[in-house]
C-alpha cells in the first residue's frame, strides 16, 4: 500500500463511522492528528468532514504541513485573531453544521472556546470521536507493526551496547543518559518515555526515576526502556544482575520469568482474554508467595502512544484482537530491597502471536 493511501483510508473510515448527528470531527490531539494524517506536529487542527478534510495551522508550520500532507489533505494557514473566521468558512464550504470533538483530550475551557469560535456550527460533546479513533488504533497494520519492530530492534541494540559499559560505581542517571544518547544516535526520534533505570533497592519501585544511586555488586538493575521510530513506540523491560546475587534474588527472577512465559504461551496459543492472561501470570506469582508484591496489571497496548488499548489486567473486560500489539510484563517488588520485571511485546495474529522482542529473557549477569 502507498504510504499516503493508508492515511486517506483512515480518514475515510473515520467519516464512514460518524454518527448521523455529526457532519464531521475536529481532531485536536497531536497523537490522533498524526495517526489520521501522518503529519506529526505539536500544533494544528485536523478538520474531517463528510465534505472533505483540511489541516489548519499557523504560519510557523504551514510550509511543512503542506509538504507532508500533499496527497492526503490540504493545509490552510490562519492568522492571529482569525481562527474562528477561518474555521467557520471551512465548515460552511464543506457543508458541516455539527462537529465531534475529542472530549478525552480537550478541557472544558477549550470545549467552550471551540463552541464560541465555531458558532453557528454545533460542537458535539460526546465520546463518539474518542471511541471511533481508539477502536481504529487497536488493530495495527503490517506497516505499523514494522515500525514498532524497528523501534524494538534499535532499543535492544542500544541496551546490549550499554550493558557492556556498566561498571561498579556508575549511577542510574549516568546509565539512563548513555542509553538515551545511544538510541538517539542510532536513529530514534526520541525515547518512548522517561527511561527507567533502577538498581538495588530502587528496583522495588515499578516506576523509579533514575537517581544518583551508584551500582554495586549484588544489585539487580531493572531497565524499562523504549524508543520511537516513525511515530511508533517500543517498550521492553529487562532485569540484569551486577555480579553475584542471592538465592532469593534468583528465585524471584525465575518466578517472574515463569509467570511471563506462561502468559506469553497463552497468547501465542490463541488466548485473547486480557483478564485471563493476567490471571495466568498472577497465579504463578501468588503461588510462589509473592502475590502482594505484584501490584500492577500484566500489560497494555502499544502504538502511536506508549499506553494504548487494550489493558491486560485482572479487572479488564477487554479481549485482544488480531493486529493488537501488547506488552506482557509481570513483576515482583520487595520494598526497600529489590525488584524484578520482565517485559516483551507481542503482535497478535489471526490465531497466534509473534514476540517482537528478540533479546533473551534469561538472567543476564554482568561480571
Amino acid at each position: 500500500m502507498n504510504n499516503k493511501q493508508q492515511y486517506i483510508d483512515r480518514l475515510d473510515r473515520l467519516v464512514a463511522q460518524l454518527p448521523e448527528n455529526a457532519d464531521g470531527a475536529l481532531v485536536t490531539s497531536q497523537v490522533c492528528r498524526f495517526y489520521l494524517s501522518g503529519y506529526n506536529a505539536d500544533t494544528g487542527y485536523l478538520l474531517v468532514t463528510r465534505g472533505g478534510c483540511v489541516f489548519v495551522t499557523d504560519a510557523r508550520y504551514i510550509e511543512a504541513a503542506s509538504a507532508a500532507l500533499e496527497g492526503v489533505c490540504r493545509a490552510v494557514c490562519y492568522t492571529r485573531g482569525k481562527f474562528g473566521e477561518i474555521m467557520r468558512g471551512l465548515c460552511d464550504g464543506m457543508g458541516a453544521k455539527s462537529l465531534l470533538i475529542e472530549t478525552g483530550s480537550v478541557t472544558l475551557a477549550e470545549a467552550d472556546r471551540f463552541a464560541k469560535a465555531f458558532e453557528p456550527v454545533t460542537i458535539l460533546r460526546s465520546s463518539h470521536l474518542d471511541d471511533i479513533v481508539s477502536a481504529m488504533r487497536l488493530s495495527k497494520t503490517e506497516f505499523e507493526a514494522e515500525q514498532i519492530r524497528a523501534a524494538q530492534r534499535l532499543t535492544e541494540r542500544s541496551l546490549n551496547r550499554i550493558l557492556k559499559m556498566i561498571k561498579e560505581g556508575v549511577s542510574e542517571r549516568e546509565i539512563a543518559l548513555e542509553l538515551e544518547f545511544d538510541m538517539r544516535r542510532s536513529g530514534a526520534e526520541r525515547v518512548a518515555f522517561d527511561l527507567i533505570v533502577a538498581a538495588g533497592p530502587n528496583g522495588s519501585m515499578p516506576h523509579a526515576v533514575p537517581s544518583d544511586y551508584r551500582v554495586k555488586p549484588g544489585d539487580f538493575i531493572t531497565f524499562d526502556i523504549g524508543s520511537v521510530v516513525n511515530g511508533y513506540h517500543s517498550d521492553m523491560t529487562r532485569t540484569v544482575a551486577f555480579g553475584k546475587v542471592s538465592d532469593e534474588q534468583i528465585k524471584v527472577y525465575n518466578t517472574v520469568l515463569t509467570a511471563q512465559k506462561a502468559a506469553i504461551d497463552y497468547i501465542v496459543g490463541g488466548g485473547l482474554n486480557c483478564a485471563e492472561a493476567d490471571r495466568i501470570a498472577r497465579d504463578i506469582i501468588t503461588d510462589a508467595g509473592y502475590g502482594e508484591c505484584f501490584g500492577h496489571g500484566l500489560g497494555h497496548g502499544v502504538g502511536v502512544e506508549i499506553h494504548e488499548a487494550p489493558t491486560l489486567s485482572f479487572i479488564s473486560k477487554e479481549n485482544m484482537c488480531e493486529g493488537c500489539v501488547v506488552t506482557v510484563e509481570p513483576g515482583i517488588y520487595l520494598e526497600g530491597r529489590f525488584g524484578v520485571r520482565i517485559e516483551d511485546m507481542l503482535y497478535i495474529t489471526k490465531d497466534s502471536a509473534i514476540d517482537l522482542t528478540e533479546m533473551d529473557s534469561g538472567l543476564i549477569v554482568i561480571d
